[in-house]
């Protein structure tokens, strides 16, 4: 198990991620998606682990402003932190050149955990079978390689515990979905996280309550939403 730096989560995973799979964090703009990730990469860069994240649509700079608005101070890790950008464009052009080019990458700095964010700019780019199939080459160079990532995306506009396209949870051995929840419209919103699915572990579905501080996300395990 890898755990994911966040205490509550932990509990209700029975421990973390089991190592080796992909799981999906999935949620509207606003929920934590990124921050939840950095959780998980942060907790092993703290662990003397080579951490890797795809970003495409931030820099380098920015992912670690971001990082250090919620308390995790990445800049001590530079050398075990690797931050590779992709132009969505171009892996749109060539799927072949990603499959040859980034095990090499991977490789090369002996990746443990990765954060791919977001695969929803990705997707926008292709219909539904370049969609599937892309998301496929991903499974297969993180299967290959063994490495634990974790892979955001926006949820679907009218069934938040699914993503954007429907298509990230087939090939994730893991769903985590982060939502807006209101008793009604009056009512001030929760944030509540659900894990949907997680092979080989066993785990509740009911939605907990978190927050999103200067410390980063804190979960409520024991707390019921309503």
């Amino acid at each position: 198990m890898l755990k994911t730096g966040i205490e509550g989560l932990d509990a209700l995973l029975g421990g973390g991620i089991p190592e080796g799979h992909i799981v999906a964090v999935v949620g509207s703009y606003g929920t934590g998606k990124t921050t939840l990730g950095l959780h998980f990469i942060y907790e092993g860069l703290k662990n003397g682990e080579s951490c890797m994240i795809i970003s495409f649509d931030e820099d380098e700079q920015s992912i670690i402003d971001n990082a250090r608005s919620v308390g995790m101070d990445m800049e001590s890790f530079s050398d075990r932190l690797h931050v590779v950008r992709l132009e969505a464009a171009e892996v749109r052009r060539s799927l072949e050149k990603l499959e040859s080019d980034l095990p090499e990458v991977i490789g090369s700095v002996g990746t443990k955990r990765m954060l791919i964010d977001s695969i929803s700019v990705l997707e926008t780019l292709f219909d539904d079978a370049g969609r599937y199939q892309m998301l496929a080459t991903f499974r297969k160079i993180l299967k290959n390689a063994g490495i634990t990532a974790i892979i955001t995306s926006e949820a679907d506009k009218y069934h938040p515990t699914t993503s954007k396209y429907g298509l990230l949870e087939y090939v994730c051995d893991g769903l985590i979905s982060l939502k807006v929840i209101r008793k009604s419209e009056l009512d001030e919103p929760t944030l509540g996280l659900e894990v949907v699915k997680m092979r080989r572990v066993r785990h509740s579905r009911k939605p907990k309550p978190y927050m999103i501080t200067d410390s980063g996300i804190v979960v409520y395990e024991e707390a019921e939403i309503f």
